[in-house]
């Protein structure tokens, strides 16, 4: 069989972001190579070092967000929106995934600068450049409509993942973070790979476009597609941390740089939910009689589990990962609601993609506020360290306690309009339980973020415990040679009784000296500080304007769902 295919201009201007990306870790690359390395730690001191990587990094950004603007004006007009053999869209739904994802990277890379002087993590260059590969990855996945397309932009942003997960060398929970990684998403990958071979060896092709043509008019799935699909929700829910299959989270979040996991938290879940609603609520809906129940219960046990789970913990990372995973659960209600009616997917499809808006600000914010507090030894995040932080750092408390009552889902912020039309394409799509179940996880979810905001504001810090010190060693009293002890004898002489005295032994226990309690005394970094400012003072806009003003603009995400799921 012979297969000839020509690349038209049309294609490569489908693709213009992902383009500006790939030339931007190019270049930072390059740029890393030409800094000045005159001394043996010039490289890792030069403040110039520290400021002209991110920002070449945050000009490619900002090039491609310029590129997905001129797309959404006026792209390319191809069939279907598609290019490169139908294989990549350029949809409305999709750039609307591109914008998320570009604006959760320029805030990760506004949030490292200072991070990475404080860590002393001199290799800025293949920092900026593998931040920027993983958004190319992440984007690709969410563009894809071909299996093969989903495949090669998970395992680009995924092997981009392994190595920011473990960039902290000096630290074992960094290293340990990024093996997990490294491990359960490699596990992770075959399964979704295995998925795909057994859809194509069912349905012939990896297009959706032929698979969806396949399916057509059929109420259950042959035996050999059922088994694929089962192995892709696998594959997945692993990328949208759903229980059962979130057992890294915790683990690869506390581990990793807290600007890394600031970008990770969010822009995966983009690339996977995206591609997951592309999968199942587009391409495989004819069949949901056989999926959805799979699809419900990962929902269900991933918003209880999620919350359940982040009550009992006592560090502030680890709480949100917890919360990242039921934030997860709650976007696969909208995978359900997709597979319905053609309103009811439009319904879906829009509450993924206005939750991902509002989620991107006000997590990003959290998590941003977490790399201030991180310490060289990954500490500085228990609960311990946080108790009278507004006595100490107040407008950090602050931020952070916004953030928490955001992702808590109090008015008038991006939490509770996120969630208000996520349980509303609940009810309107017919799934009444499952909004039930999720305005109770969210009440739940409540209590362990106000517990941390209560540490901040209405606990003081324990003071320090007092050293005690030892009391000296008293010492032994000299005696001429020879000189013996009397005892038993009259004052003023008389009979005397000569006693032997037994020697010491030659082994004197040493003496336990008090230990002087050590304090991670860190570098400040004055001059980096303000990039992070700008950072967190753009997830706290965008977490107020997504609340507010958003919510007007809903007729629009309507109409790139709907595209989206053509």
């Amino acid at each position: 069989m012979t297969f000839n295919y020509t690349v038209h201009p049309e294609d490569w201007a489908g693709i213009a972001p992902l383009v500006v990306l790939v030339v931007t870790a190019l270049i930072v690359m390059l740029v890393d190579l030409l800094l000045p390395h005159a001394g043996e730690r010039s490289k890792h001191t030069g403040p110039a070092n520290f400021t002209i990587l991110p920002g070449l990094t945050l000009l490619g950004i900002v090039g491609a967000i310029a590129a997905v603007v001129v797309l959404l004006v006026g792209g390319p007009q191809t069939p279907g929106n598609q290019v490169f053999n139908g294989m990549v869209s350029h949809d409305d739904g999709t750039l609307y995934a591109y914008l998320i994802i570009l604006a959760a990277g320029g805030v990760g890379v506004l949030l490292s600068p200072s991070y990475l002087k404080r860590m002393q993590l001199v290799y800025q260059g293949e920092y900026y450049a593998l931040l920027a590969l993983a958004m190319t990855g992440m984007m690709l996945m969410a563009a894809a409509t071909n299996f093969l397309i989903i495949f090669l932009g998970l395992e680009m942003f995924s092997l981009a993942l392994y190595i920011l997960c473990s960039f902290i060398a000096q630290r074992r929970t960094s290293q340990e973070s990024g093996m997990k990684y490294f491990l359960l998403s490699s596990f992770a990958s075959a399964f979704l790979l295995y998925g795909i071979a057994l859809t194509y060896a069912a349905t012939g092709s990896t297009t959706f476009s032929v698979i969806a043509q396949f399916v057509k008019g059929q109420s259950h799935a042959p035996t050999l597609l059922l088994i694929g699909m089962g192995l892709l929700s696998v594959g997945f829910a692993f990328k949208v941390s759903a229980v059962p299959f979130q057992s890294w989270t915790p683990d690869v979040y506390q581990g990793a740089p807290a600007p890394v996991t600031a970008f990770m938290s969010v822009a995966t879940k983009v690339a996977a939910l995206i591609a997951f609603v592309r999968v199942f609520g587009s391409v495989l809906a004819p069949v949901q009689n056989d999926w959805m129940p799979v699809v419900w219960a990962l929902a269900v046990l991933t918003i209880v589990g999620g919350n359940l789970m982040a009550l009992v913990q006592s560090n502030l990372k680890r709480m949100l990962a917890y919360s990242s995973i039921a934030h997860g659960g709650y976007l696969l209600v909208g995978v359900v609601v997709s597979a319905g009616t053609a309103t009811n997917s439009q319904f879906g499809a829009a509450a993924i993609l206005f939750y991902l808006s509002c989620y991107l600000f006000m997590n990003l914010g959290a998590f941003g506020v977490v790399s201030v507090l991180e310490h060289q030894d990954n500490s500085g995040t228990d609960a311990s360290d946080l108790r009278g932080l507004w006595y100490r750092r107040p407008v950090i408390a602050g931020l952070l306690a916004f953030f928490l009552f955001s992702l808590a889902g109090f008015p008038p912020m991006a939490g509770f309009a996120a969630k208000y039309y996520l349980f509303y394409a609940a009810l309107a799509g017919g799934h009444p339980e499952l909004l039930i179940i999720g305005v109770l996880a969210s009440v739940l979810g409540i209590y362990y973020y106000l517990r941390f905001i209560a540490t901040m504001f209405m606990e003081q810090r324990e003071p320090a415990p007092a050293v005690e010190a030892l009391p000296a060693v008293p010492a032994t009293p000299s005696r001429a040679p020879g000189a013996r002890r009397a005892t038993g004898g009259l004052a003023g002489g008389g009979a005397a009784t000569a006693v032997a005295v037994r020697p010491a032994p030659a082994k004197v226990a040493k003496a336990v000296l008090p230990v002087e309690p050590v304090e991670v005394v860190e570098e400040p970094t004055p001059a980096l500080s303000w990039i992070t400012w700008i950072g967190l003072g753009i997830a706290t806009l965008g977490t107020l304007v997504m609340g507010v003003i958003l919510p007007f603009w809903l007729p629009n995400l309507q109409q790139a769902a709907q595209m989206l799921l053509k």
